[in-house]
């Protein structure tokens, strides 16, 4: 067993860091092993504890997961634990691999390449554009370079340049900081905490690469993810190796798309900032009352409705949205060509500022004329951007890799399959004051059409279930004569 555990000792390399093309991930945290042995009892601290090396290593906790089963939660590491990791990988007994290894990462890519990481498993926690300034940085794709295409470098430069000078003019002026950022290009980078399984890993490793995800995502995934594997886990690494799985996803091409979807309602006018309709509807209120007679939380019952919306919304306005992950997001691509000839844009109707601290900003609209200059700036951003996309469409550069010139506020199409659970969650979040505006108009949209069509879901998620501040909410509590705390 020495031998066998100074071998492991030997190719663990916990490394934290790890680099590619402007593109990195942090090793954040793992799963540490916290066993009662470890404790050093003495009369100075009866609280000190030792961590032995064997439970730093991250293998023997996939062992230690399995073998709960049979009654044995040992963290032994010997030839017959190596084998057993093998055993379990190669016939898909996967909870092992997803409690025994858990990562907290976290990753810095352009934001065109975080998008697709929101939807995988697990958490994400991602720096926020409404509460800090964005630092500037942004990425160049490797067609880019200066070294490979001077023209095509030149452009990008000069859209750089262009970008920043306006979000700086925006930041200067006072204009909020959610607003600001509509003129970065769609290349910024962002940062996210990413807490994973190693199963969802290995899984994401053994995907058949398409192009419903850019380059750079997969990029993260060959040359940070693996590596960070072989690093951590070098017993799963082997077996991962030995028993390769693909999971397939080319078949998609082979679909017909429908050329529209069949809807149970009309497409209802979002301020001006796009639409929603409803698609369909699987909500049984009867059946609802029966499931949330259960332990140990009844609202669990709501996930029993189910709803499905289409949404033409601003990209931003998806970005936060996307975050709430228990629901089920289609990104359907967008026609860049269209969306830049037909300047299918957003432009805010008014600017605003922001002030108090935060999590609890206050936005006032900027004065006419003030926000009439803001409104002209971003306009014309869009526009020179525009010529620029056509530019690069002219050298041949496809149009999704040409679009990551464009300002954040094209528009982007998607469907929203979500429980009811998770839309009161929804409503709670997004409804709220505090949220930003643009979102908030979908959410109330969305909410007003809610309450008029399921009144006792609605009741109870007022009374119960709501922890947003809306003056919608409070018009409901007064129709409903439920009481104003």
């Amino acid at each position: 067993m020495t031998n066998h555990l100074e071998s492991l000792k030997n190719r663990f390399h916990p490394r934290r860091h790890y680099e590619f093309d402007n593109m990195c991930l942090d090793v954040d945290g793992v799963f540490v092993r916290v066993d009662e042995s470890g404790f050093v009892l003495s009369d100075e601290d009866k609280n000190a504890y030792l961590i032995p090396v064997e439970d730093v290593l991250q293998d023997p906790a996939i062992i230690r997961s399995a073998r709960t089963s049979t009654g044995r939660d040992s963290a032994e590491v010997n030839e017959k634990a190596a084998g057993l990791i093998g055993s379990l990988y190669r016939d898909e007994h996967q909870t092992p691999f997803e409690g025994g290894v858990v990562f907290r990462l976290r990753l810095r890519v352009p934001i065109y390449a975080a998008q697709p990481f929101f939807q995988l498993m697990y958490s994400h926690n991602e720096f926020s554009g409404r509460y800090s300034i964005i630092d500037g940085a942004y990425s160049v794709p490797h067609y880019a370079k200066q070294d490979i295409n001077a023209d095509i470098f030149q452009i990008f430069e000069e859209a750089e340049r262009d970008s920043q000078a306006v979000y700086r003019l925006f930041l200067s002026r006072g204009v909020a900081k959610e607003q600001a950022r509509f003129a970065l290009l769609y290349r910024f980078f962002t940062q996210f905490y990413w807490t994973v399984s190693l199963r969802h890993v290995l899984e994401l490793l053994s995907l058949e690469e398409n192009s419903l995800s850019p380059k750079e995502f997969w990029n993260v995934r060959d040359h940070m993810l693996r590596a960070m594997v072989q690093d951590w886990t070098p017993w799963s690494y082997d077996k991962f190796i030995e028993y390769p799985k693909k999971y397939k996803t080319l078949w998609h091409k082979n679909i017909m798309t429908p050329s529209a979807m069949k809807c149970s309602g009309k497409s209802i006018e979002v301020a001006n900032i796009g639409h929603v309709r409803l698609v369909s509807a699987c909500v049984d209120e009867d059946l609802i009352k029966i499931g949330v007679q259960t332990g140990p939380n009844p609202k669990r019952g709501f996930g029993h409705g189910v709803l499905i919306f289409a949404l033409r919304v601003p990209i931003f306005v998806h970005r936060q949205w996307v975050r709430h992950r228990y629901g089920v997001w289609t990104e359907l691509m967008p026609d860049f060509d269209i969306i830049t000839a037909q300047h299918k844009f957003y432009v805010p109707k008014r600017f605003r500022t922001q002030g108090t601290k935060t999590m609890a900003y206050a936005y006032e609209d900027m004065l006419d004329d003030e926000n009439e200059e803001m409104r002209t700036q971003l306009r014309a951003l869009i526009e020179r951007n525009c010529v620029r996309y056509t530019r690069l469409r002219a050298m041949g550069i496809p149009p999704n890799r040409a679009a990551v010139l464009l300002p954040y506020v094209f528009m982007v199409d998607r469907i929203w399959t979500v429980n009811m659970e998770s839309l009161m969650n929804f409503f709670s979040l997004r409804c709220d004051a505090h949220a930003q505006w643009e979102i908030r108009q979908f959410a109330d949209t969305i909410y007003k059409w809610f309450a008029s069509k399921y009144p006792w879901a609605n009741k109870i998620f007022l009374e119960h279930l709501n922890y947003g501040s809306s003056s919608l909410f409070e018009e409901q509590k007064k129709l409903l004569g439920i009481h104003l705390v």
